[in-house]
């Protein structure tokens, strides 16, 4: 069955059109929807594999200004001299470098200065000597400038946070050189920025950036390793804290930049920033940032401030490890959500990043990474889709699910071998769309085909026939198809004179017709034939079409047979029917005709009003004999091409030679008288002889000779009477009228 041009259409292009959006917002990041997908997926893959600590473990301890802190100490910003406090506590205790993850942007509020705008203005009699008592006071600014003059210490500036006061731009400490390419055009730009006091940054050993301002409720992902401020480039606090430990003394930013433009495995952008003089180098993406990666609780060392203070905490973790102090709480949280579904302050992550840096491990994105996605979703997409309009869809669904589960793994195995962050996701969901998606093109023209179907041969096929065919529905095709069948066409003699006592009873005369056909339409259908239509009171029907049905012919034969046997049920309810009405009963008999050989299956109707039919000579030459069948006498009469195929089985007697304009030599026809069983019969086989004495000297015309052996065979058992009768009047005809010397028994029948 061919279904319309618009389902067609559409059955190719919502398929194609899934690929095309899939494309699209991996090409595009439509919404950022391909890049929170890829997210989620390398979030579950560290929270499987969470990084492991190197064989020193920890290279970073975070101090913690948090809520333990606020309690101990009050809330951030504590006064100059107690951050000196902790500075000199973490000296002491033989960090390697101390990195000041918030930016010290606000002045002491406990500095001479501070005390004397609060004061402000003084009264006469007391202003001086105070002035003096206060400015005899520690300026514990300068002590804390001193303090990060001597010691390894480094200081944070905020990107994309407003500054308090004027726009600064934040010192730099080390230069930054750019091979390849200018590392400006990719490094993260900020418009925005806010820098610690120009004394600390002056008196610090290094000062970089911070973790970015963040939108509320994003996790950090990334931290930028170099940021671009008004045109300059700094490095961030965790890259300064190491060139502070290591000693280094600049950086170099690898840009990786195709001259011709594009090459397939590399996208342009900086790839690493090394530390110059330290062996250290961060791996980043395209952007300039580090891609984090987080371990597990083993890999992380942790002290709060206000105990390091107090002298209760074990001070030894923090000796030749870099100390980074940070707050998590200055009256209100300051964490961030994390791949790991823990919160984190920002000196916890820039710690975690540290130990990253020192050990080595690092995730990255291959430049051919995008490539290799976009190949996985077009050419499994197309393998799905292709699979799945050829077959049904078990096999796309295997082949969806082989795709799916071989692109997860394949990730995974590049994750967890190499560190390489290669999606699976949008591919996957691509072929399982696609896949649902021509999944349900195929259920609706599943659907389709069914009602036509069902619309075609549900009356005409059994029900195990009709399964069939649902099962391969291309077995019904609307083009014409050339196929071998068996037609069997069943009418009854003597239905005129019935049907004259019924005109005036619509209700009987059809209750006598469903009687007929009933039992001759299952007849049919048990034996996998196909009643094509029912005429009046003939019935059509094929076997062999629109499925293939072994030995054909012999179960056309054999429905025949049992279609004779079956009309006694209904002769015995006209028996009684005309008994009640006190009228003369009379009989019905079936006139068949059966004939093998090649006719045209497929659409015989309109082209928009489809109407499977078979038409061919088997079907108009058995038509042809059921309609002169009542001359012959016998209730079954087969062509030849019946004849050829079931001849050796059953008891057939030759009965003419009928010749047409196609035919001109004529075509063999016989009476079907019984089964295999009464061919075995020896009375049969009398007949059958006897008749061959019949026809061999009525095709010579020795009239004589033939009238002689009719008289014999009516006197055997089985005998034809009206055959007989039938054939003396065509001696008696062709003895007034001689056909000619040329003549080879043949009847013409003129054009069937």
């Amino acid at each position: 069955m061919e279904s319309t041009p618009a389902f067609h259409r559409l059955s190719a292009i919502l398929p194609g059109l899934v690929l095309v959006l899939s494309l699209a917002l991996s090409i595009y990041d439509i919404g950022g929807l391909a890049t929170a997908l890829r997210d989620h997926v390398f979030d579950i893959y560290q929270r499987i594999e969470p990084r492991k600590a190197g064989p020193d473990g920890p290279h970073a301890v975070y101090i913690d200004i948090g809520s333990e802190s606020a309690q101990r100490y009050d809330t951030w910003p504590w006064p100059r001299k107690r951050l000196v406090d902790l500075v000199n506590a973490v000296r002491a205790a033989g960090a390697s470098a101390i990195l000041l993850d918030m930016p010290l942007y606000e002045e002491d509020p406990t500095s001479t200065a501070s005390l004397l705008k609060l004061w402000t203005p003084l009264p006469d009699s007391t202003s001086y000597e105070l002035r003096e008592g206060l400015a005899s006071l520690p300026d514990h600014e300068q002590a804390f400038a001193a303090l990060l003059a001597a010691t390894p210490s480094v200081i944070s500036f905020e990107p994309g946070k407003a500054p308090l006061g004027d726009v600064r731009a934040p010192v730099a400490h080390a230069n930054i050189a750019s091979q390849g390419s200018d590392a400006r055009h990719y490094a993260a730009t900020y418009a925005l920025w806010r820098p610690s006091l120009a004394s600390f940054e002056a008196a610090a050993k290094g000062g970089g950036a911070t973790l970015p301002d963040q939108t509320p409720g994003t996790a950090v992902r990334t931290l930028p390793m170099l940021v671009n401020l008004g045109g300059t480039l700094y490095p961030s606090n965790i890259l300064e804290a190491l060139r502070v430990m290591r000693g280094g003394t600049g950086y170099h930013a690898n840009v990786a930049e195709s001259e011709m433009g594009f090459t397939f495995g590399m996208e342009p952008g900086v790839e690493q920033v090394s530390i110059d003089d330290t062996g250290l180098a961060a791996l980043t993406s395209i952007n300039g940032a580090l891609q984090l990666y987080f371990g597990g609780p083993d890999t992380r060392i942790a002290m709060s401030a206000s105990k390091l203070l107090d002298g209760d905490t074990d001070i030894s973790s923090l000796k030749d490890r870099v100390a980074v102090i940070g707050v998590s709480a200055n009256g209100t949280q300051r964490l961030y959500d994390t791949p790991t579904g823990i919160q984190m302050p920002s000196g916890a992550i820039a710690a975690n990043a540290i130990d990253q840096i020192l050990d080595g491990a690092f995730l990255t994105r291959p430049g051919w990474a995008t490539a290799a996605e976009q190949l996985y979703i077009f050419v499994g997409g197309i393998l799905v889709i292709i699979l799945l309009s050829l077959f049904r869809f078990r096999w796309g669904f295997m082949l969806t699910l082989l795709l799916g589960c071989g692109g997860v793994y394949a990730s995974w195995w590049a994750f967890e071998t190499h560190r390489w962050l290669i999606d699976p996701s949008l591919g996957g969901l691509t072929l399982i769309a696609a896949s649902l998606t021509c999944a349900l093109m195929t259920k609706l023209h599943s659907e389709e085909q069914t009602q036509f179907i069902d619309a075609q041969f549900s009356r005409r096929l059994s029900p195990s026939g009709l399964a069939r065919v649902h099962a391969h529905p291309n077995l019904v095709q609307a083009e014409g198809q050339l196929k071998p069948v068996t037609s069997v066409v069943a009418g009854l003699r003597g239905f005129n004179i019935i049907a004259d006592r019924y005109l005036e009873d619509p209700q009987a005369y059809a209750d006598i017709l469903n009687r007929f056909f009933s039992p001759m339409v299952k007849i049919v259908q048990d034996r996998n034939g196909m009643v094509d239509r029912t005429v009046g009171d003939t019935l059509y029907a094929v076997w062999n079409a629109p499925f293939d049905v072994n030995e054909h012919a012999s179960k056309g034969c054999d429905a025949a047979l049992r279609m004779v046997e079956n009309l006694e049920a209904l002769n015995e309810f006209l028996e009684e029917d005309a008994r009640r009405q006190h009228l003369s009963h009379v009989p019905l008999s079936l006139s068949i005709g059966i004939d093998t050989g090649l006719a045209t299956t497929g659409n015989m109707g309109a082209i928009l009003q489809f109407d499977y039919g078979v038409l061919g000579e088997p079907v108009s030459f058995g038509a042809h004999l059921q309609r002169n069948a009542r001359n012959y006498g016998p209730a079954i009469i087969v062509g030849e091409g019946t004849q050829r195929a079931v001849g050796d089985r059953y008891a057939l007697l030759e009965i003419d030679l009928i010749s047409t304009p196609r035919h001109p030599e004529g075509r063999r026809v016989f009476a079907l008288l019984g089964d295999p069983i009464m061919r075995a019969n020896p009375k049969f086989r009398a007949l059958q002889e006897a008749h061959a004495l019949i026809f061999s000297a009525y095709r010579n015309q020795r009239w004589a000779d033939a009238r002689a052996a009719i008289t014999e065979c009516r006197k055997l058992n089985g005998a034809i009477s009206t055959l007989y009768d039938f054939y003396e009047a065509r001696i008696a005809q062709y003895e007034a009228n001689p056909p000619g010397e040329h003549w080879n028994g043949s009847w013409y029948a003129g054009r069937i």
